[in-house]
């Protein structure tokens, strides 16, 4: 019996370390997002969130890039709820598949490791100005 949790459980750790591999390894080759990037999740924003123009304190991490050839950025950021609260910081973890977003997870993991290069983003903080 112990040889099959053994059998079971050693792949199964040793994925995991794979998969801690890759991500550390994406975090270190990752690069800054581009202007277009920055462009379109402002748009997106402008759609999403319940009080655009309340976005305050917001950051995008750099673009990491998975040997499977999908992208992710992580945006983090302040706005209002409906009661006219500020929320407190969250961050959304943006799947990118052939150079166009294809969704989002709000707080994911992944946003929190302490290697993510995090750079200002002031474009989704003016959504008041336009």
């Amino acid at each position: 019996m112990q040889s099959k949790v053994i059998l079971i459980v050693g792949p199964l750790l040793l994925a995991a370390c794979t998969i801690s591999s890759n991500y550390d390894e994406a975090i270190a080759r990752s690069t800054p997002p581009g202007a277009a990037l920055r462009t379109e999740i402002v748009a997106g924003a402008k759609e999403l969130v319940y009080d655009p123009a309340s976005i305050r304190n917001a950051e995008i991490s750099n673009v990491a890039s998975l040997p499977d050839g999908l992208q992710g950025v992580c945006v983090r950021a302040d706005s209002k709820d409906v009661s006219g609260r500020y929320l407190g910081v969250h961050s959304i973890g943006i799947p990118i598949r052939d150079g166009k977003i294809a969704g989002g997870k709000l707080d994911p993991s992944l946003c929190n490791l302490p290697d993510i290069t995090w750079h200002p983003f002031p474009e989704l903080e003016r959504l008041s100005e336009s």
